[in-house]
């Protein structure tokens, strides 16, 4: 400490000199006195004047010593040169923090920087929260609180357990990267970044978690003051006097990165090297089997030149994150580039087609903010969903994920929408009213470092608000990269407004069609000129008659497609009304060029894919559908949405093995899909997996209660003989959705089997007239006919029974969900032979199903039932 104190009187240009000279050969003190006088010149002198002499500090605070009113000691962590750390509890916020006080004899002069620092907020830095005063032995003393973060350094780790996996090297850099990259876009300097500084902490929900130490601590970009570092850490534009920078920071980071994957410093080529411009050996020499992209990478990062490393640490994780090219394509590329790399458009295509950007899952978080704010800005982002789905994405898969379907799942937040739904990406806006005028403020956020791609604020009058939604567009299109949009289709600023409430009210609900349809109508009036508003009415109209089945609503929806057809009958938005009202009509050839034409203009629209493989569903043309489902799997592999359409496909035509499969790379790919637990139950229960099934239903109840999942737990414990239990799952299931037939019909079932039979009477009359309802609106529904052909049965109605099972197999002859009703039906009616023979050539899983079935038992026993489900098991 005398050194210390010397050293920090001498002018900054002699005490480097005067350090080596008072430690003589002392490494060790050497590195220790460096350290302290940066840490104290780093603090604009937070130890430099008496205040209160603490002669033992370690006794000074206690254990259950209570600190300005509020924070409990519990112990004394560690302490520096200058610096004690004590751990604490925090009883405003309930939970542990760390305090840093001032050691013995000095006290800290506050530095405006380290209020900016004070902002900085990010899972990989230490949160630095408040500087707070108070009064020991009469004297005011100065202190931090800082979140407490348990772990281990990791120059600790490194020392006992030495040089890490390259995968687990790369989750480290990864979150390395990310903090570093949020403390240099708020414009914080480290200056002093070592693995000694930083923490490798454990959470049990996402498992390691790295942590950046002191940042807090560090200087503003461009404050005056001295520089200082860790000697080996420092890059060398600092030892020659310059200020520290962004770009130190990403030397030191290199630096670490060296010590992950070799356990070792970096090591100069020449051993008598004196120059500090030596070049670095590569780290693959250093550790056999390293991947070529960390020499790439943490080369270029100690590159002795600042302006020839990277300019940002997102830029260092990308660069290990690239996959190296093949060599037939690194041939090729060569080619290519010496023909015409000069020409601009080359080196975009180029850039697009041989080094594509990662595939983009862009998640709308729905709005925050108050009531009055979040009616004004009603519509704007399922607005922005369709004008950013609109967009050219070059070499891409870019999938937006509504506002809608965002709230529907349960997700609320960034790290949500990515661990639910495995988003890549997320805009997050808060909106907030100042008199009559809007204010929005938010980001485009990365999810994989959680790093703000680009920020968003904007303040909208009521004549200006129409303005709100292409602001964010740009927004969203410049962090991601994104072409201006394939179609000029736009909408006026004056009627922008009543388009974004239509939209939605559109997405909303199913109920809202009433209010969408009058802004839509609205929005029309006041842009007469544009297709949208017309398009997007048909669409307000087909729901409103999917809801209520009234003939009149196809009507208006036939005039509203007119009037779009009129303006742009080859715009995008057009098209998809078209083939949406042709698929609800029945008209599913049409419905198929409509989808295929908007293709031409999108040819990446995965969604598009996806209502293709429905209608070819429809159309008994199952190769059709499945090549479909696996063309919306192909352009982004990682997006849940394909398997699941393909999964449910699957399940359908009785493929419950592969319908089980998909349904689990969906859930692979989007954990936090409560339905789709329900799904790979169901597929369980038809393979007779009865306690995978039964974890599956109740995981999924355990994320929300759903009438689906409380449905299927029920057909389980019917199909074990458990009919008392599996009643009060289905009556929850209706009280929760009165308007599914499925539920009633199997909640009528149970009844029966208990010999119950006004309430089945009851639940049969009522399922029958909510099928009925369901077949008005699109009569080609083969399962739902089927349904109704087996409730008539029940209810006594033979004539109708037989017609109903008739049309339904003539409708769906492969459905295996059709099949089973015309067994149970047939087998109802007393008419088994007629029940063996629609099971010619069913699969072995239906069969397996049928084996189980409650409400066949003598129909099992028959001979010709059991030969075919031995000839099928052959």
């Amino acid at each position: 400490m005398e050194i210390v104190q010397a050293a920090l009187q001498q002018p900054l240009d002699e005490r480097d000199t005067f350090v080596r000279e008072a430690c003589g050969d002392d490494d060790s003190l050497r590195r220790e006195v460096t350290e302290t006088v940066t840490w104290e010149l780093r603090m604009g002198g937070f130890l430099r004047h008496p205040v209160l002499a603490m002669k033992e500090p370690d006794r000074t605070l206690q254990a259950g010593q209570v600190i300005a009113d509020r924070f409990v000691i519990t112990r004394l962590i560690g302490e520096g040169g200058m610096g004690i750390v004590y751990e604490a509890f925090d009883r405003k916020r309930h939970q542990r923090v760390a305090l840093k006080f001032a050691k013995a004899g000095f006290q800290r002069l506050l530095s405006p920087e380290l209020e900016g620092a004070l902002r900085v907020r990010h899972p990989n830095i230490c949160l630095v929260n408040e500087i707070h005063t108070t009064l020991i032995d009469d004297c005011e003393l100065d202190f931090l609180t800082m979140e407490y973060v348990e772990g281990v350094t990791l120059a600790r780790s490194l020392e006992e357990d030495g040089k890490r996996p390259q995968k687990e090297a790369l989750e480290i850099a990864r979150q390395l990267c990310a903090g570093v990259a949020e403390a240099h876009r708020s414009g914080i300097i480290h200056r002093d970044l070592k693995s000694g500084n930083i923490m490798l902490a454990s959470t049990v929900s996402s498992g390691l978690r790295v942590v950046i130490m002191d940042f807090g601590l560090a200087g503003a970009l461009g404050t005056d003051g001295a520089e200082g570092g860790t000697p080996g850490y420092m890059a060398p534009e600092l030892l020659d006097g310059a200020k520290a920078s962004f770009s130190s920071d990403i030397y030191a980071l290199g630096v670490i990165l060296h010590e992950i994957v070799t356990d070792r410093m970096p090591v100069r080529e020449s051993e008598d090297a004196t120059s500090e411009a030596e070049p670095f050996v590569a780290p693959s020499k250093l550790a056999k089997g390293l991947d070529p992209r960390w020499d790439r990478t943490i080369l270029s990062c100690l590159n002795a030149s600042p302006e020839l490393r990277p300019s940002d640490a997102r830029q260092v994780i990308a660069s290990l994150e690239k996959r190296p090219l093949p060599k037939k394509s690194l041939a090729a590329l060569a080619l290519l580039l010496l023909a015409s790399l000069a020409i601009p458009q080359v080196r975009e295509w180029v850039i697009d087609h041989v080094w594509p950007p990662p595939n983009v899952r862009l998640a709308i978080l729905p709005l925050a903010g108050d009531s009055k704010s979040l009616a004004m800005a009603e519509g704007v982002l399922q607005d922005v969903t369709e004008r950013v789905r609109r967009m050219r994405s070059g070499g891409r898969t870019v999938v937006v994920i509504p506002p809608s379907e965002v709230v529907d799942r349960g997700v609320k937040t960034a790290d949500e929408a990515r661990a639910a739904l495995h988003a890549t990406d997320a805009l997050d806006i808060i909106v907030k009213n100042e008199g009559d005028d809007l204010v929005a403020e938010g980001a485009v956020i990365d999810l994989a470092t959680k790093t703000p791609l680009r920020e968003f604020s904007g303040r909208y009058s009521p004549a200006t608000i129409g303005s709100f939604p292409a602001a964010l567009t740009g927004t969203v299109s410049a962090a991601l990269r994104l072409g201006g949009p394939r179609t000029p289709e736009t909408v006026s600023t004056a009627a922008t407004p009543a388009y974004d409430r239509g939209l939605y009210l559109l997405r909303r609900d199913q109920q809202s069609f009433d209010d969408a349809i009058a802004a839509f109508e609205e929005a029309a009036r006041l842009d007469p000129r544009s297709p949208l508003p017309a398009a997007a009415l048909a669409e307000a109209h087909i729901m409103k008659f999917e809801q209520t089945a009234q003939q009149h609503c196809l009507d208006e929806a036939r005039k509203a497609l007119r009037s779009a057809e009129n303006l742009n009958p080859d715009s995008p938005k057009v098209r998809l009304a078209a083939g949406w009202l042709k698929e609800t009509t029945s008209q599913y050839e049409g419905a198929l060029a409509d989808y295929r034409r908007v293709l031409e203009f999108e040819p990446r629209n995965e969604e598009v894919f996806r209502r293709m493989a429905a209608v070819y569903d429809k159309l008994q043309m199952p190769s059709d559908a499945i090549a479909q489902y696996q063309n919306a799997i192909a352009l982004d592999p990682g997006y849940y949405a394909g398997y699941h359409g393909l999964g449910v496909f699957y399940y359908y035509h009785g493929n419950y093995q592969e319908a089980a499969e998909q349904f689990q790379k969906s859930i692979d790919r989007a954990p936090g899909l409560y339905d789709e637990y329900t799904n790979l139950g169901a597929a369980f229960d038809e393979l007779g997996r009865y306690d995978e099934a039964e974890r599956a239903f109740l995981r999924s109840l355990n994320l929300r209660e759903t009438p689906r999942a409380l449905n299927n737990l029920g057909a389980m414990r019917a199909y074990q003989k458990r009919d008392d239990e599996a009643i009060t799952y289905y009556a929850r299931a209706t009280t929760l959705d009165p308007s599914e037939y499925v539920y009633l019909e199997n909640l009528a079932d149970s009844y029966r089997r208990l010999r119950r039979l006004e309430e089945a009477s009851a639940a049969y009359k009522k399922a029958m007239d909510l099928a009925l309802a369901v077949l008005k609106q699109n009569p080609r529904l083969g399962y739902v006919r089927g349904f109704v052909g087996y409730i008539s049965a029940r209810l006594g109605d033979r004539q109708r029974a037989e017609d109903e099972i008739a049309q339904a197999l003539q409708l769906s002859p492969s459905e295996t969900k059709v099949i089973r009703n015309a067994v149970l039906t047939y087998e109802t009616l007393g008419e088994r032979d007629r029940a063996i023979q629609v099971l010619d050539g069913a699969p072995l899983q239906l069969l397996r199903e049928l084996d189980r079935q409650p409400d066949l038992a003598e129909f099992r026993q028959d001979p010709r039932f059991r030969k075919l489900v031995a000839q099928n098991s052959n």
